[in-house]
């Protein structure tokens, strides 16, 4: 078994690895992601060291001689995928025993060792802060005799460990890039910490050194990611500091960004995102529940009357504002009137996306601790209610939109119509239009003149 003990935090460059043969042809990775953003950012960025180090990539597992699954389990549904896809590598490696097989991300760090005990077939688990030990790890196992024990690399630290690396972009105009990792939270039902360990900001010049590459390879729309975005902190500058920053780079368009936590999000970051035409009037807060004992059950620490605060003062600020939220329906002891609670809320709010879940027990949480004691028919039936009742709204606060005169980025050709382009508002409402001469990563005036589902059909407007 191998601990990372410590990293330094500006490494040398990659080297080449001894696997790569005298042609530069290097072992093929295919790679699988279940999750968040930040998992893709994650597995970008786990691309370009192995990109530097010789790797090459393919589109199908049985062509690779390594097959890496980035895991997560904020959601027990996303656990479950994850961890079903490790009983299909195991005819992969029948089918190949030299080929490795690697579990990262945070199902690997939460379950590091069931995963070797019960899948013996696992060549590599390893966590989020040890993926620059990946090369190496992998050129271990190639050399390792058969039946060696599997190699585990899972030590959370406390600085950020990533700062100097270009994530892989695939192209597209818009690219996740990652500003703070980890959370100091601890939500009770939550598993972050315990998986991505605590809070720590990338140096701001590192964020606007990768901006600048992606700008070159024609981004536009910078999505800033983070557990927590306003908990970052960098050399006296908070988030509000970093989202101007970013803005005011040539080439950028358009930014926007998640998670916001109710705690932290401050009057100076809303005056900022209502100043400033780059900073897209969208404000994804999540609230988890309208009733105030829950939030304390939950342990987020603010009330309903203070997130109705904060949506009043963002609204004033943002002129326009497009809200979402992330709520959780059915923890323990979560009574009729307290969820009625919520249903309130949300009326009363009125989100233009709600993306809305069933509690599910996460382990090494302190809600694990709870009885789980609501029923899964009552679980389903309150989501349920939840669900339609934001469909409803959602479709309200879109017909309002209709006629109304604004700029879309081009984003590429529509799924179903190959004469038209898909895009989207600065409030993220996606949007298409007929093709008349115009190219992707480009901000074009349309009226929004029709409702399709939830996609507006526009024309352009000179």
């Amino acid at each position: 078994m191998h601990e990372l003990v410590t990293l330094q935090a500006n490494l040398p460059e990659a080297a080449r690895s001894p696997l790569v043969d005298s042609d530069g042809n290097g072992p093929r990775v295919y790679m699988r992601t279940y999750g968040c953003q930040m998992n893709v950012s994650d597995s970008q960025t786990i691309e370009s060291m192995l990109a530097d180090s010789g790797y090459r990539f393919c589109d199908s597992p049985e062509d690779a001689d390594v097959v890496l699954v980035n895991t997560c389990m904020i959601r027990e549904s996303a656990e479950v995928r994850a961890l079903g896809q490790l009983a299909n590598l195991s005819s992969l490696k029948k089918g190949n025993p030299g080929r490795v097989i690697g579990i990262m991300g945070c199902v690997a760090q939460a379950k590091r060792k069931e995963i070797l005990d019960s899948h013996p077939y696992v060549d590599i688990v390893v966590g989020p802060d040890s993926y620059r030990r990946l090369p190496l790890l992998l050129e271990e196992r190639f050399i390792s005799p058969p039946g060696t024990p599997g190699l585990l690399e899972t030590t959370l630290m406390r600085e950020e460990l990533y700062d100097d690396i270009v994530p892989r972009h695939h192209g597209g105009v818009t690219a996740f890039v990652t500003i703070i990792r980890g959370c100091d939270k601890f939500c009770s039902f939550c598993v972050v910490p315990r998986t991505r360990g605590r809070e720590r900001s990338r140096p701001l010049p590192s964020i606007l050194r990768e901006i600048e590459h992606l700008v070159s390879q024609g981004v536009r729309d910078i999505m800033l990611l983070g557990q927590n975005v306003d908990s970052y902190r960098w050399q006296g500058r908070d988030f509000a500091d970093c989202l101007l920053a970013v803005a005011e780079l040539p080439g950028v368009v358009r930014v926007r960004y998640m998670t916001s936590h109710p705690t932290d999000i401050s009057d100076k970051l809303l005056q900022v995102m209502g100043s400033h035409e780059k900073i897209c009037p969208y404000l994804h807060l999540p609230v988890q529940s309208g009733n105030n004992r829950i939030l304390s059950e939950m342990n987020r620490p603010y009330t309903r009357e203070r997130y109705l605060d904060i949506i009043s003062r963002a609204r004033r600020y943002v002129p326009g504002l497009a809200l979402s939220t992330d709520i959780i329906v059915g923890f323990p002891t979560e009574s009729e009137h307290e969820f009625e609670d919520t249903v309130r809320l949300m009326e009363e709010v009125r989100y233009d996306t709600a993306f809305t879940f069933k509690y599910s027990e996460r382990p090494l949480t302190k809600a694990a601790k709870l009885t789980d004691d609501i029923p899964e028919a009552v679980k389903v039936a309150r989501l349920e209610r939840l669900i339609d009742l934001q469909q409803r709204i959602a479709r309200e606060q879109n017909e309002k939109q209709v006629g109304k005169l604004t700029e879309i980025l081009i984003e590429g050709p529509a799924p179903k119509d190959d004469m038209m382009w898909s895009g989207r508002t600065p409030d993220f409402r996606p949007v298409v239009v007929p093709r008349n001469g115009e190219c992707i990563g480009d901000l074009i005036k349309v009226r929004l003149d029709a409702l399709v589902g939830f996609t507006f059909v526009a024309s352009r407007q000179h």
